[in-house]
């Protein structure tokens, strides 16, 4: 007689079909969760791509700038960092404070690209700008793109008030923009520009010094001073690859008058 097994033995079985499809869907569970990670992944990168394409497309219509953007981003990553900013909010400043001048794409080329000194008109004009990158990015969703936003539009406010465009003051000012302006004055001061030579670097320092209290946060200035060394080897790394690139240049052009 054949051996029928009995309902503890069906119990079993169900049991078992029952683990295996609990496998089944975890599996498809984990691979959903890879696959939209990576989409995630993606997003973001393609995020922090045209963010950078638009601020290099905004240098190019001020030619002097250079490798500033870049710049900027590694000094407001450190005066970050020194501050105690999360690590999202420090990705936030890193890939947001590239694109400060974002709205400069607004200004015309005749104006940014003016050798001499602009007149009261023209430097309305140039005071716009700053609304300009705001208006591109404060109806986003992204917390990026509205970190340029804020960055955008804060970046000269000064701490007494007497910035542009809105004339905020203190710590109504956005951090990023507050940290920003800091950076961005500095770099501008201790690098070569159409209308003047660069500063040596404690010519810069002890410029931003100066200005404590009055067009920076004095507490971000009294940081920016204690990090001097990680400025420095920011300074310094940027100061060798500018040579760099001068040096080849005046190679090429030697060798361009041998041929």
């Amino acid at each position: 007689m054949a051996y029928i097994r009995g309902s503890k033995d069906g119990e079993g079985d169900r049991r078992e079909e029952v683990r295996r499809r609990d496998d089944i869907d975890l599996e498809k569970l984990q691979q959903a969760h890879a696959d939209l990670a990576e989409a995630h992944k993606h997003i973001r990168e393609s995020h922090i791509e045209m963010i950078l394409n638009l601020a290099i497309a905004a240098e190019y219509k001020d030619a002097d700038t250079g490798n500033h953007i870049l710049r900027i981003s590694d000094y407001s990553t450190e005066l970050g960092r020194a501050v105690g900013l999360s690590k999202e909010d420090l990705e936030l400043l890193r890939y947001a404070s590239p694109m400060h001048d974002i709205g400069k794409i607004g200004i015309p080329d005749k104006i940014l690209q003016k050798p001499g000194k602009l007149d009261p008109d023209e430097w309305e004009i140039i005071k716009k700008h700053p609304l300009i990158g705001w208006r591109m990015f404060h109806n986003s969703s992204s917390p990026l793109l509205k970190a340029v936003a804020q960055i955008a539009l804060t970046h000269h406010e000064k701490w007494d008030g007497s910035g542009y465009p809105h004339g905020t003051k203190g710590k109504d000012i956005h951090l990023f923009g507050r940290i920003v302006t800091i950076v961005d004055v500095f770099d501008a001061l201790v690098n070569k520009r159409c209308y003047k030579d660069a500063w040596s670097f404690e010519q810069g320092l002890d410029h931003v010094k100066s200005l404590s209290g009055t067009q920076f946060d004095p507490e971000l200035v009294a940081i920016f001073v204690k990090i001097e060394k990680d400025v420095r080897n920011i300074y310094n790394a940027n100061q060798s690859i500018a040579k760099y690139i001068d040096d080849f240049k005046t190679a090429e052009e030697a060798l361009h008058k041998v041929e």
